[in-house]
């Protein structure tokens, strides 16, 4: 995580360009930002779940739409579920609570009862709205499907009869970079987005845009090589035995 001004500096020296003579404080920032953006791109393409924001919340009964505080990018994922599956009460000043002495005149409790639920949530199916309106947009039940309206509103369908906790994951939009701020990425990926400015700033003005676009593939390669998961692990039925195979050498 640079500052802008390291990696305008940084960008300048690889360009020769140290006193400001061909590309001025605002040509670099505004290349940075495009740079950000590129390697944001790559990333929610890949592992999206490294630039992943959570908001979740209750929605009452009757409550069919919530508006998110930031426009997204991409939604990974919404869940939602109206069953508790646990119930937790916790009393604040446990001191207070325990002390038997009262107020004269006063007859309500001096200390806090907070009951927390955990709901079981199920992940819902994304859909359009053209595809809900014929089936009836005021339908009543546990949501099951979600679709978006505007930039920043989700949709919950069926709409809720009773509370239903909801989650949604998704990628968040960003606000561009002053000269003051620094790099929302790590420094690996600082270190391809100084490469995207000084290619993009060196070779923008070419005709032949074969050479550029031969070098923005090879910085995408880049990041995608770091981003590449793990494999997934796999469990295994012996021929001979009904069970799985452990590291071990066991079955269970």
């Amino acid at each position: 995580m640079l500052s802008v001004q390291t990696l305008a500096r940084r960008i300048r020296t690889r360009l020769h360009d140290t006193d400001s003579i061909t590309y001025d404080d605002t040509e670099i920032l505004d290349c940075i930002n495009c740079g950000i953006r590129f390697i944001r791109r790559a990333i929610a393409d890949t592992r999206p779940a490294l630039l992943m924001s959570e908001t979740n919340g209750i929605l009452e009964a009757g409550t069919k739409s919530i508006t998110l505080e930031t426009r997204p990018t991409k939604i990974i994922n919404v869940t939602a579920g109206d069953k508790i599956i646990k119930t937790e009460i916790y009393y604040t000043g446990k001191k207070i609570y325990h002390n038997r002495e009262k107020i004269w005149h006063n007859h309500n409790p001096i200390y806090n009862k907070h009951v927390e639920y955990t709901y079981s949530e199920k992940a819902l199916h994304e859909t359009e709205m053209a595809f809900i309106v014929p089936r009836g947009n005021e339908a009543k039940g546990t949501p099951r499907e979600f679709f978006l309206t505007g930039s920043q509103t989700i949709n919950f369908f069926p709409v809720p009869v009773i509370p239903t906790k909801y989650t949604i994951r998704a990628v968040n939009d960003i606000e561009e970079l002053k000269w003051e701020d620094n790099s929302p990425l790590n420094t690996e990926f600082d270190d391809c987005l100084v490469e995207y400015a000084t290619i993009r700033l060196s070779v923008g003005n070419e005709f032949d845009m074969t050479q550029e676009s031969m070098m923005m593939a090879n910085i995408l390669a880049q990041i995608q090589r770091l981003l590449i998961p793990p494999p997934a692990g796999i469990l295994t039925q012996g021929y001979w035995h009904s069970g799985y195979r452990s590291k071990a050498g066991g079955y269970w």
